[in-house]
């Protein structure tokens, strides 16, 4: 029995196979568990402005396209839906700001709609995105 001890043989191997099974099914549970966001492709053309400034931080953005229909956070909203979703929003985060990118297109009504919807909601930081005009230094 000694002498079984000492004369084991050195050719051992591991067995990849287990470690290949649980690689694969980490991998179907990632791909299963993951949520894929479907972004819409939004064409907007944002009016041009002299007093153009930069905004800083992580502003809420509220998208209104040519046609008139909105978007929160990327996801449409109706209109009748925006004040309880911004009423929300601003008892949730302390001094939330709100970025309205509105087209060019878009009617006036609309931008000033939302933008009076903001205000009464409590959020006195909404602001209509922009581009700097083109000869602006």
């Amino acid at each position: 029995m000694l002498s079984d001890r000492f004369n084991q043989s050195s050719d051992t191997e591991v067995n990849m196979t287990p470690m290949l099974d649980v690689v694969f099914i980490l991998l179907i549970f990632f791909i299963v568990s993951t949520s894929f966001v479907r972004l819409q492709k939004m064409e907007i053309q944002r009016p041009q402005a002299n007093s153009a400034e930069v905004s800083h931080g992580t502003p809420l953005i509220l998208t209104i396209d040519a046609a008139g229909r909105l978007f929160w956070q990327q996801q449409p909203l109706d209109i009748y839906y925006l004040p309880a979703t911004l009423q929300q929003v601003a008892a949730q985060t302390e001094n939330a700001q709100l970025l309205i990118v509105a087209d060019t297109r878009t009617p006036t009504g609309i931008t000033i709609k939302a933008l009076d919807i903001a205000k009464q909601a409590g959020l006195s930081g909404a602001s209509v995105a922009t581009e700097p005009m083109d000869g602006r230094p």
